[in-house]
């Protein structure tokens, strides 16, 4: 055979084989994708709880904000108060004011027509001399009447002009009172003004740092988006590969399939209340809805609505099957490729026609058809649904 047939058969098996492994990715082999699955899974469940803080530490920051308006409101309305009780007692101090020069002309007025009485009743040495009275009275008895009206004149006099300074020194400490009460507001109102002031100030910085972190959200969010993305080639590609290779099953033990805190509620086997319970029932404590992670890699065989109430199974190979029941929200979808320990929702108390529970829990089963049946049901049926604490 010559050179060029040799070159040419080979170059021809070259092109074969380069058509038919073009749809294949170029790295064809399925623990390889597997591990960076679970890398990324790893990666992405931890950009996505420094997310969950970011978002609830800017709920945290916008409820401060709304707490804080709702302070800067009811201070805005303090100053109005303030302001209009300032000018209540402004319009108080005008009208003592008129009152005090009133009180003040009307001692003037009163002063001077005493000294003018006091002029025309003393003469010379400055007394009106009984002889005077006498000689200017008809009889005894008009003299007695004149002089005693000139008496009573004085001391009315001198009366009115006692009750006079006495209205002018009331008026006067009114109008000091008013003013130490306007001094008092204008203090709380200043005071008021700089709290305003303060509390505008802080804000203004809870604003700017709210801002800034939505501007760090919106970039994890998009980190989130692109591992999102990447997550799901990855899923494309393991599943066009578990068709060729893969064999799956469960190589030493299983994921613990809740996040703590919890407590095991109620353990797999014979149960007063209802017979037989034939899983695992682990609670939060305190109601939490914890975190339910994948106890295994594998594909989502279910994730949908049954006596479990929200429910997810997922095949993970090798004739083993793990149930997750009661959830509250479930965040995998049929025919998804899930890791070990990734988040698939959240633990619940839901459940559907023919269920029940009791509170919020996860009931966690695992099937393993490569094992003797732990019972056998009325119709002589199998139940190949283990003791979960012998897979931990």
């Amino acid at each position: 055979m010559s050179k060029k047939r040799v070159l040419w058969i080979v170059t021809v098996c070259l092109v074969f084989v380069l058509l038919a492994t073009a749809g294949l990715p170029a790295f064809a082999n399925l623990d390889e994708y597997l591990n960076q699955k679970r890398e990324l899974t790893e990666n992405l469940e931890a950009e996505r709880d420094k997310l969950e803080q970011q978002l609830n530490q800017a709920e945290r920051l916008q409820e401060e904000i709304r707490q804080l308006d709702r302070k800067l409101q009811q201070l805005r309305e303090e100053i109005t108060y303030l302001e209009g009780e300032i000018e209540k007692k402004e319009q108080e101090i005008a009208v003592a004011e008129q009152e005090l020069a009133a009180a003040e002309e009307a001692l003037a007025r009163q002063e001077g027509l005493f000294k003018r009485r006091l002029r025309a009743m003393y003469t010379h040495q400055g007394a009106v001399t009984y002889l005077e009275v006498l000689l200017k009275s008809r009889t005894f008895a008009d003299f007695l009447t004149r002089l005693n009206n000139l008496k009573t004149i004085a001391v009315n006099d001198l009366k009115l002009l006692e009750e006079i300074e006495a209205e002018r020194d009331r008026i006067q400490e009114m109008k000091e009172d008013l003013e130490r009460q306007k001094e008092s507001l204008d203090q709380m109102r200043r005071q008021t003004v700089a709290h305003k002031g303060e509390v505008e100030r802080t804000v203004a910085a809870r604003e700017q740092k709210e801002a800034e972190l939505q501007v760090e959200i919106e970039r994890r969010r998009q980190v989130v988006a692109e591992m999102e993305k990447e997550s799901e080639r990855l899923d494309s590609i393991i599943r066009s590969l578990i068709g060729t290779d893969w064999v799956g099953g469960i190589d030493g033990p299983l994921h613990w399939p809740i996040e703590p805190p919890y407590y095991i509620s109620s353990g797999f086997g014979p149960r007063s209340f209802d017979g037989w319970h034939p899983g695992l029932d682990i609670a939060p404590y305190n109601g939490a809805h914890n975190y339910i992670l994948a106890a295994e890699d594998g594909r989502v065989i279910l994730s949908g609505w049954n006596a479990y109430g929200n429910c997810i199974m997922i095949d993970h190979g090798g004739g083993v099957v793990t149930l997750y029941g009661h959830l509250h929200v479930r965040s995998v979808s049929e025919g998804d490729w899930v890791s070990r320990g990734q988040r698939i929702g959240k633990a619940g108390t839901t459940y559907g026609p023919g269920g029940y529970s009791t509170g919020v829990h996860l009931h966690f089963e695992v099937y393993d058809y490569g094992r003797k049946p732990t019972r056998y049901y009325s119709n002589g049926n199998p139940d190949y649904r283990q003791n979960p604490m012998e897979y931990f």
